[in-house]
């Protein structure tokens, strides 16, 4: 757990990348609640979406570019304000988006100028997660024991 959560505040310390954390590998239940301990001691909010329970985003991000107006609706939909470098984005079950969609969204939700934290979690095919190699940063947790 301790390498897992020092590779995490790798990423967060990464200030010049901003790269799109993709977090897979064990449970669900297991990867937000990581997420959680993660979020709780280096950020000061943490909004969090479960995509495959949201239909009403889930439809948004599947039909819609990622930029600035789907920033603006994340932060209408889930009724909390998004704050650079304060805030953890977290996009539980992104495994539900259409391929293109969810390379879309973990590429360009936020530009670099946002200085925006996103997290996005499920499981991925090799084939997804390769054309995400240089703009996204891939961690792995172990299988539960």
């Amino acid at each position: 757990m301790e390498r897992i959560l020092t590779q995490l505040l790798d990423w967060r310390m990464q200030f010049e990348d901003y790269k799109t954390l993709i977090l897979t590998g064990s449970t669900a239940k297991d990867r937000m609640n990581v997420i959680r301990q993660f979020a709780a001691k280096n950020f000061e909010s943490m909004v969090h979406v479960n995509v495959k329970n949201n239909a009403k985003i889930r439809e948004y991000m599947n039909t819609n570019p990622a930029g600035r107006d789907a920033y603006r609706f994340l932060e209408k939909s889930v009724m909390e304000m998004i704050m650079p470098i304060d805030t953890a984005v977290v996009l539980e079950n992104a495994d539900s988006l259409e391929p293109e969609a969810f390379r879309d969204y973990a590429e360009h939700l936020f530009a670099p100028e946002d200085t925006c934290f996103l997290i996005m979690t499920g499981e991925f095919s090799d084939e997804e997660l390769a054309p995400l190699e240089e703009s996204c940063i891939h961690v792995v947790l172990p299988p539960k024991e």
